[in-house]
């Protein structure tokens, strides 16, 4: 048996991203027999798996801990179908999204690498971190929210170095995030709330269209995000509520809510009549077919399309792009007012069963909830839109 032979093993593990299909993975041996930490092989075959192992011996590429640069071992990180981290999370029933993933290997690439890609994993430390942060806000003029962004990916990805026994301890862990000071999001007035959506304002406002009309109508009575209601389905509208069982993601298409927040939720009685006329009126009936729909029934009207129709209703209402811009109105705005309006009238576990939002408690809160439970909401949504 030869040497490369003897220097790894392979195992398979049916993966999410294959399609469940065996994915390969090798673990190598150091030159003192210590075994290294899994690595896929990408391979679905044995054949081509010990080949491609044989391959990365050959080559010297297989790397002892002690070698170990950051830049060899974040080769593969946030690459969606090659990066372990990502796939573990898939495996074990957790959330992360493609458009995540991307914007992680963006500040990967562009901030992290050019600093660390030389170092040896071990070898990095809290303060030469430390220094790499403050250069990030002194010298690249990043912003303390992306400087903070760039930390916290690099704090993920040495966290997994740790637990695999990669490094003993991870050095980000003590460098804390810089002190951010985001502008604060307001929202409209009750007042401001009716004069968009008073029944004359579809044509005054909205210039007639029943589907920027109905759309804003919807996130401001619901709290939806954009994608949610970009993704909704014509099968998921029913008399008195909406089943939020997608989200839209501008570079893949339809996925499961953020945080994995599929939920029913409660319309008032305007709304579901808004819903049906642009459902009746719409070119696209299938089940499938989305209710705010595009350039065809599967695809949704854009988001800057979605911007534009909105801030100029806010115009026609006297909130100028400047008074907008100052205030900090965004079509994020609708889920603030939700959220504001309900906050002091029920219970923070219906609140959060109907936002989606992500903690422990609330899962604990609400998980036996039904639409029945939520009257007290729709009495709300009734009063806002008198």
């Amino acid at each position: 048996m030869s040497r490369a032979e003897k220097d790894f093993y392979l195992v398979k593990r049916r993966d999410r991203l294959t399609d469940g299909k065996p994915t390969y993975y090798a673990r190598f041996r150091n030159e003192d027999g210590d075994l290294l930490p899994w690595k896929s092989t990408g391979e679905t075959t044995k054949t081509r798996a010990e080949n491609w192992a044989q391959k990365e011996w050959k080559a010297g590429r297989v790397t002892t801990r002690e070698n170990l640069t950051f830049g060899v071992y974040a080769e593969k990180w946030w690459k969606w179908g090659e990066c372990d981290y990502i796939r573990g999370r898939l495996d074990r029933g957790k959330s992360i999204s493609r458009t995540y993933a991307d914007i992680q290997r963006g500040y990967l690439e562009t901030h992290i690498l050019p600093h660390f890609k030389a170092a040896k994993l071990a070898k990095m430390t809290p303060r030469m971190i430390e220094g790499w942060v403050m250069g990030l806000k002194n010298k690249a003029a990043l912003s303390p929210t992306t400087a903070n962004h760039c930390l916290t990916t690099l704090k993920t990805m040495l966290a997994e170095a740790t637990r695999l026994g990669i490094i003993p301890s991870n050095p980000a862990l003590p460098v804390e995030h810089l002190k951010e000071s985001p502008k604060e999001k307001q929202i409209l007035t009750l007042e401001e709330v009716r004069l968009l959506f008073a029944d004359e304002a579809l044509s005054e406002k909205w210039e007639g269209s029943l589907l920027h009309f109905t759309l804003n109508l919807l996130a401001a009575s619901t709290g939806l995000r954009m994608g949610e209601v970009q993704g909704l389905q014509v099968q998921h509208v029913h008399p008195g509520y909406v089943a939020i069982v997608h989200a839209w993601e501008r570079k893949y298409g339809l996925k499961e809510p953020k945080w994995d927040s599929a939920r029913e939720v409660p319309i008032p009685t305007k709304v579901s009549g808004y819903l049906a006329q642009l459902i009746e009126a719409s070119p696209y009936k299938e089940p499938e077919s989305l209710v705010f729909y595009g350039r065809d029934g599967f695809t949704p009207i854009g988001h800057k399309e979605i911007l534009e129709a909105f801030y100029a209703a806010l115009v026609k209402i006297g909130i100028s792009g400047e008074e907008r811009a100052r205030r900090n109105v965004t079509f994020h705005s609708w889920r603030h007012l939700f959220n504001s309006l309900c906050r002091s009238r029920i219970p923070d576990y219906k609140l959060q069963r109907l936002t989606g939002h992500r903690t422990q408690e609330m899962t604990e809160h609400y998980t036996h909830l039904n639409l029945a439970d939520f009257g007290d909401v729709v009495a709300l949504q009734e009063e806002m839109l008198l």
